[in-house]
């Protein structure tokens, strides 16, 4: 009696359980409402994503009246002393800028991107470093003269002993808090070409240190004379603070490449640090 009735159970519960008769249609509304969300929901981040980029500073010539015009020094240290840092010696353009990110060889990159895949998220050092020739991977730097700084082959001098050296990009967002002394905003260890430019008025250091001291990263001089004399704008006096500018002018033809100086360094022993890594 008792399986009987179990299997009587067993049978109702399969016909209540959705057994449809040949030719009945199978209900697609529930289906259909998670696929539009679906859908809704990926174009909604599509759009967002857009959104942001285009909004990205720095903006290119691209968006005409917005379009911004940024100025970041940089210089190059081996174990601690600058070369190519001096008027003369700086990088310059090894060809027409065809994407508006150049120097003038005077130690500043010019920031006024042509076209948006050199403007907002997409301004980064990659473009810097194939303007003036620069060969840069995790590990090594090559300048156009040949002269190459190489991990696991260069080595710096430390209380009289060679040490491994690291090549590291330092980053200071507002370039008077270097030239002030202060630290590094941050340490980039790898992934250089990726470096974004976020602000007006940066500075980088390009270095080559004993590694893992990543501390005491130097800044070079002149710096800020360099960002308020620019030969691209007007002159701007005592200027501390990053700011924005809106001008928008064509890169001007740039002097031949001058040959590097070389040089010899030496350095002390910095505390240890932690490196970071910039963000996409």
């Amino acid at each position: 009696m008792g399986k009987a009735s179990s299997a009587k159970k067993v049978a109702r519960a399969a016909r209540a359980g959705g057994s449809r008769r040949p030719g009945q249609r199978r209900a697609i509304g529930f289906p259909l409402t998670i696929a539009s969300v679906v859908i809704l929901g990926s174009a909604l981040v599509l759009f967002a994503r857009s959104s942001r980029d285009a909004n990205a500073e720095p903006r290119s010539q691209a968006d005409g009246l917005d379009a911004q015009h940024w100025h970041a020094a940089f210089g190059f240290s081996f174990c601690g002393q600058f070369q190519f840092s001096d008027e003369g010696t700086f990088l310059v353009d090894l060809g027409a800028d065809a994407l508006g990110i150049h120097t003038h060889g005077d130690g500043v990159i010019h920031i006024h991107p042509f076209i948006d895949s050199a403007g907002g998220r997409n301004a980064r050092m990659a473009i810097f470093f194939d303007q003036v020739g620069l060969e840069v991977d995790d590990d090594s730097l090559t300048f156009p003269s040949g002269e190459a700084w190489a991990e696991g082959e260069d080595t710096c001098e430390v209380e009289g002993e060679q040490v491994p050296g690291q090549l590291v990009v330092a980053r200071w967002q507002n370039a008077q808090d270097a030239a002030d002394g202060e630290k590094p905003t941050e340490v980039v260890t790898e992934d250089f070409g990726d470096i974004r430019f976020r602000n007006d008025r940066e500075y980088y250091t390009i270095a080559f240190v004993p590694e893992g001291q990543l501390e005491d990263i130097p800044a070079r001089s002149g710096i800020m004379e360099a960002l308020n004399n620019l030969s691209d704008v007007g002159p701007q006096e005592d200027l501390e603070a990053p700011s924005t500018t809106a001008t928008t002018l064509e890169g001007e033809p740039s002097a031949p490449p001058n040959e590097p100086t070389d040089a010899t360094a030496t350095t002390t022993a910095p505390p240890d640090a932690t490196a970071t890594t910039v963000e996409g």
